[in-house]
């Protein structure tokens, strides 16, 4: 897979976690619809999830449960460390080739160009790990939106149980 199809596929992964999953997860700690709208829209990433941990906190989730959502949470916060990076490094640094402030376009010695067709070469073997290092990162923004899919799952067992217990809804 070329590297900006695998960087493309790893967002729109991340994407689907960060807006599908912790939102469907908030969802189902909240009963009102219109807080976790405005949750998901003016909150960023880790406000998002320090929300959702305190929610379930709240929502007095059972320990093992607790726990596993935490750990998610660690794993979505660290692969969004990982989506940072990654967009970090795509920004272009500056082209060196532009006009001066002169308006002259300086020149590149021909062992300068050598030099760079070298430097070329060597990023261009640099990018297979990076793609394989992408890849990697898109299967665990897979598996982390299969992860908050079943934790979502049992907090809503968990809240409708509670709610039957306690004849509230």
């Amino acid at each position: 897979m070329p590297f900006k199809d695998a960087v493309g596929a790893f967002f729109v992964e991340f994407t689907k976690f960060d807006t599908q999953s912790v939102g469907m997860a908030l969802r189902a700690l909240s009963r009102d619809a219109l807080f976790v709208d405005h949750a998901e829209r003016l909150l960023d990433f880790e406000a998002r999830l320090k929300l959702l941990e305190r929610m379930a906190f709240a929502r007095q989730i059972p320990t093992t449960l607790l726990a596993e959502l935490e750990a998610c949470l660690l794993r979505a916060r660290q692969l969004h460390t990982q989506r940072d990076e990654v967009a970090r490094n795509l920004t272009p640094e500056r082209d060196r080739t532009r006009p001066s402030s002169s308006g002259g376009i300086k020149p590149r010695p021909k062992t300068r160009r050598n030099a760079d067709l070298s430097r070329l070469a060597e990023l261009e073997n640099m990018f297979m790990p990076a793609v394989e290092r992408i890849e990697e990162y898109t299967k665990e923004a897979v598996q982390l939106q299969q992860i908050m899919a079943g934790i979502t799952n049992q907090l809503e067992r968990h809240i409708a149980g509670g709610f039957a217990a306690t004849g509230t809804g």
